[in-house]
């Protein structure tokens, strides 16, 4: 089952917010402070005039942290009109989400054009935005694509000009501290906000969460730097039950296991390798200083 499910519609819209907002699950909030704690470093490396691009917007609140700071630069370096020529493109799949970050700059003096689509759709999209764009993938999202797909299709469509910028959670580097940090990645994703949370497809047409169990695993992948550590989620049924979709009726057996999508946790040295094998020369990187979140600007190389 595709984890795409879990952000569609007024319910899952409303399902993220609440996981976002949960205490148990900071992962996201994380992000947002250490894009906070490090705004004036990082605006220094963006031109004033850049479009802002967001892929997975959701809220749109670290978007809007952007865009003021972009705002302020451009003013500081106004041109002979006085206009802020700033173009604001949130795309997401879900279009509460896509309402919703338009919402959250109303008040911005920036050009605003929302976008419905797919991270895979970036060759259509991309007809939708003017250049140079600033492409950001914030929220831990990049964490949730096979990364050698991922970063060829951005660097496949990114223009001379453009900057990539986008965040993750990490593991910090092998040792005690990568392996409580593991023990801390089981907790926060399988804890009860997060489990009800992938629940979510199966709840909303009837299942009672009794008639099925969340797994959260963690296990190694391969790849072109080495293992790489990845969650394996699924869902499995406890006992004979049945769900309906519109007129159809979708039976489940005891025994039965859903798999569902999955969040890799790299390491900090493990994302500048694949960006460098990738095409991609990082301008500025910000760590944390628990070293479990982080935050890149990149372009890509000639």
């Amino acid at each position: 089952m595709p984890d795409y499910l879990l952000y569609t519609g007024t319910g899952g819209a409303k399902n993220w917010l609440r996981l976002d907002r949960s205490e148990a699950f900071p992962v996201a909030r994380r992000l947002k402070d250490l894009l906070e704690e490090n705004i004036a470093s990082i605006i220094r490396f963006i031109p004033a005039c850049m479009s802002i691009v967001s892929i997975g917007v959701g809220s749109g609140e670290k978007e809007r942290i952007l865009l003021e700071e972009l705002i302020k630069k451009n003013l500081a370096e106004k041109t002979a009109s006085g206009k802020v020529p700033i173009r604001y493109y949130p795309v997401d799949i879900n279009t509460q989400f896509v309402d919703l970050a338009l919402e959250k700059v109303r008040d911005l003096p920036v050009e605003k054009k929302g976008i419905v689509g797919f991270i895979e759709d970036m060759p259509l999209l991309k007809k939708h935005w003017r250049l140079p764009v600033l492409f950001c993938v914030l929220g831990n999202t990049f964490c949730n694509y096979e990364s050698e797909f991922f970063l060829h299709l951005v660097y496949e469509n990114l223009e001379q000009g453009d900057l990539f910028f986008f965040d993750a959670s990490l593991l910090p580097e092998p040792g005690k501290e990568a392996y409580d940090s593991k023990k801390s990645v089981l907790g926060t994703y399988a804890s009860r906000e997060n489990a009800l949370f992938n629940m979510y497809p199966l709840l909303q047409y009837g299942m009672d969460p009794e008639d099925f169990d969340f797994e959260l695993l963690l296990s190694y992948v391969d790849s072109k730097i080495g293992p790489l550590c990845r969650t394996r989620k699924s869902l499995n049924i406890l006992k004979d039950t049945e769900i309906k979709i519109g007129s159809e009726t979708v039976s489940f057996r005891e025994g039965d296991i859903i798999r569902m999508g999955f969040t890799y946790k790299y390491t900090y040295d493990q994302i500048t390798a694949l960006l460098d094998i990738s095409g991609f020369e990082i301008l500025r990187a910000f760590l944390s200083k628990d070293g479990e979140s982080a935050i890149f600007l990149a372009k890509k190389l000639t």
